[in-house]
């Protein structure tokens, strides 16, 4: 019975249950980039821009939970874990009520996507553990561990949901109907089968009920304060301006790949209209090769000028992701299906690649103490992506011109070509090619 207090309240546990309501909060979170999609082919009859909107109102809710996290760290302490795992597991049974319910209204689905990113608040306390004094692994993999699972996240949310969802049970039931054909990793599935997006909010509420009762008998037994640094981010801002530097190059890699990651499926439904839940994944499964990848050539060659390299690719494959959309726009569309999807993934490879080496370079701009507060705020702008896409293809959708996206990045990734090589990898710079 002591061993099982000590292991209750040790901090490997507490670690642990951390990390796990990290992913599972934004699992959840990331599950809007799949139900988006199945709503799309279901019986419920809502609109192009209402189901991109219903993706913008997920990935808001995500930044703002991020960034509420920073606040409630200090407050919440060792029972943060606890609070959110509970939080989620209320919002996984509203979740499953109203997916189990005869009728689903738009209204409904927006107060769900608005809840669904509360998990991204254990951000925060995942941070802190990377700045521990006893951590003794080195701060840029610590910290890749967390963002990896964020990418992680997206990539089980994009191989589970459609699983769960067209897993048929004979005990649970649902109002939407599968009208095209659509499919998972493992099988297609034919037209006329149950959508049952209750099936996962059912799972999940299991994995968050077990994390919650685990958490508050780790924060009972616990015996360890926390005694973290406080760093004011508001300070930072004002005064160094490497902090907003090294944001924009971030959101330019991180924000692109949540950015295409979240909408990229359902933009896939609208243009070509196939079966694409069977493909997804490949986009975060590639990112998470891509960032360690990106971080070990950083250490090796610096973390600018594998930034700047990454950029330039991240405009190459823009440009041709954004001519093959014109193309199947205004052409034979099944056509350019394949060379679309590969310059995409091409698209998100690179971000992540980048992602990993602009980490690598903050960890040489700023001290320890400082980098995970810098990496939550540059965090939080990134995932408005997932905010400005969406928005953005649904604008461009209307005029029938989505290949304009593309010329609004590639502008974008050209503006942090330039700062990343007048500030980063000037000779003379204060941080010459860190």
């Amino acid at each position: 019975m002591s061993d099982v207090r000590d292991y209750l309240g040790s901090r490997a546990l507490s670690r642990g249950l951390t990390l796990s309501v990290l992913l599972l909060g934004v699992t959840f979170w990331a599950s809007w980039s799949v139900i988006v999609v199945l709503l799309a082919k279901s019986n419920l009859n809502l609109s192009p821009v209402q189901l991109l909107s219903l993706v913008a109102i997920a990935g808001a809710s995500g930044a703002v939970s991020k960034l509420l996290g920073t606040l409630l760290v200090n407050i919440l302490g060792r029972w943060m874990p606890t609070v959110i795992a509970t939080l989620m597991l209320l919002m996984s049974i509203i979740s499953y009520v109203q997916f189990s319910a005869v009728q689903l209204s738009y209204p409904i689905l927006v107060a769900l996507a608005a809840g669904s990113g509360m998990g991204c608040m254990m951000f925060a306390p995942a941070f802190d553990l990377t700045r521990q004094s006893k951590v003794m692994i080195p701060l840029p993999l610590s910290m890749s561990l967390v963002i990896g699972m964020m990418i992680f996240s997206l990539f089980l949310a994009q191989l589970v949901v459609p699983l769960l969802a067209t897993w048929q049970l004979a005990a649970v039931d649902s109002a939407l109907i599968l009208e095209r054909s659509s499919g998972h990793f493992f099988a297609r599935i034919e037209a006329g089968q149950t959508i049952l997006l209750n099936n996962f909010s059912f799972v999940w509420a299991i994995l968050f009920g077990l994390t919650a009762i685990l958490s508050a008998a780790a924060a009972l037994l616990s015996n360890h304060k926390q005694s973290l640094p406080k760093v004011t981010l508001r300070k930072l801002l004002a005064h160094n301006g490497h902090v907003w530097y090294c944001s924009i190059l971030y959101n330019m890699t991180f924000g692109s790949f949540i950015g295409f990651t979240m909408a990229l499926p359902l933009m896939l439904e609208f243009v070509f209209g196939y079966s694409t839940l069977i493909l997804v994944w490949m986009g975060p499964f590639i990112a998470l090769l891509a960032r360690p990848f990106g971080r070990w050539l950083a250490t090796i060659f610096g973390g600018a000028l594998i930034t700047q390299v990454s950029l330039l690719l991240m405009m190459i494959f823009g440009a041709l992701a954004g001519r093959y959309m014109y193309f199947a726009q205004h052409g034979a569309t099944e056509l350019y299906f394949e060379p679309f999807f590969i310059s995409m993934l091409g698209l998100i490879f690179t971000s992540a690649l980048g992602n990993g080496s602009v980490v690598v370079s903050m960890t040489k701009v700023f001290p320890r103490t400082y980098t995970h507060r810098v990496l939550i705020w540059a965090g939080t702008i990134a995932m408005l992506g997932a905010v400005y896409l969406p928005l953005r293809f649904a604008w461009a959708l209307q005029s029938q011109n989505m290949d304009t996206v593309y010329i609004d990045f590639i502008v974008f990734y050209v503006i942090g070509l330039l700062l990343n090589g007048f500030v980063y990898l000037r000779r003379r710079g204060q941080f010459y090619n860190p």
